[in-house]
């Protein structure tokens, strides 16, 4: 018998490019009640995918709803615009899940362009931007959860993503901060970090034809390095979503 989470009636937003680990929070988070705003630059992919989902209401009524919300991820207007629709859609909103994962290798160069509007902007600007938004919202609600995803190669030091490591490492410190900062709005705030991914692995060795290449590949950089099933993150996030993850806030979580 699986966990009930109590996620009926919260609206879940979820933030980042869609990725298999997107697609298994949002098949569970439904199935928990949860209706969940997927917002992209590119909405194509997940508009398929929610119109799928919205479509197993059919079998059971008691799952939430899933909308693909397409932006600017480079416009703050465009991204509190599209905040704004999805808390207009479905109500309200209630977690932020900010998946801005960005899964090419991103490594500290001494020679040519380090590109480091767009890497500050992708780890770490758009988070905060978005952060700003929801915490408002929640305030007046009284409620809410915030969970960053990172990978947990930033935290190894390895050299190929460094500038990753110098950026979206900073929310562990601004999760801490802001925690204690909303924590009398009932609102928690954490960070999850991932071990390998399945995007994360193929974007950093296109030149594999598998995951179990590019995974023997990455033990080069680091041996003791391992995939993180999509389900593990999927169970934490749910848990750090409901009221049973009420007392855990500030904090950064590492799984294996």
């Amino acid at each position: 018998m699986s966990l009930d989470f109590n996620l009926r009636e919260r609206t879940v937003v979820i933030l980042g490019p869609f990725s298999t680990v997107i697609q298994n929070l949002t098949l569970a988070l439904t199935a928990q009640g949860a209706d969940v705003a997927i917002v992209d630059t590119d909405a194509q992919k997940a508009s398929k995918f929610c119109q799928n989902v919205n479509d197993m209401r059919e079998v059971n009524e008691k799952n939430g709803r899933a909308a693909a919300i397409q932006v600017d991820l480079k416009s703050e207007a465009s991204l509190k615009d599209g905040l704004g629709k999805a808390a207009q859609s479905f109500g309200s909103i209630d977690v932020l899940i900010d998946a801005m994962t960005i899964n090419k290798a991103q490594p500290f160069l001494f020679e040519g362009d380090l590109e480091l509007d767009t890497v500050l902007s992708q780890n770490l600007k758009i988070s905060l931007q978005a952060t700003q938004f929801v915490v408002n919202f929640m305030k007046g609600r009284k409620r809410g959860r915030i969970v960053y995803l990172m990978p947990d190669s930033y935290s190894r030091g390895l050299q190929m993503d460094a500038l990753g490591a110098a950026t979206r490492t900073g929310l562990q410190a601004f999760a801490k901060a802001l925690a204690r900062q909303v924590q009398e709005h009932n609102i928690t705030v954490n960070c999850l970090s991932l071990g390998l991914t399945e995007e994360y692995l193929l974007q950093h060795f296109p030149e594999c034809g598998s995951m179990k290449e590019a995974h023997e590949k990455m033990k080069a950089f680091d041996p003791l390095i391992r995939i993180t099933e999509p389900d593990r993150v999927t169970n934490s996030v749910l848990f750090l979503c409901s009221t049973l993850g009420a007392a855990i806030t500030g904090q950064t979580l590492a799984l294996s």
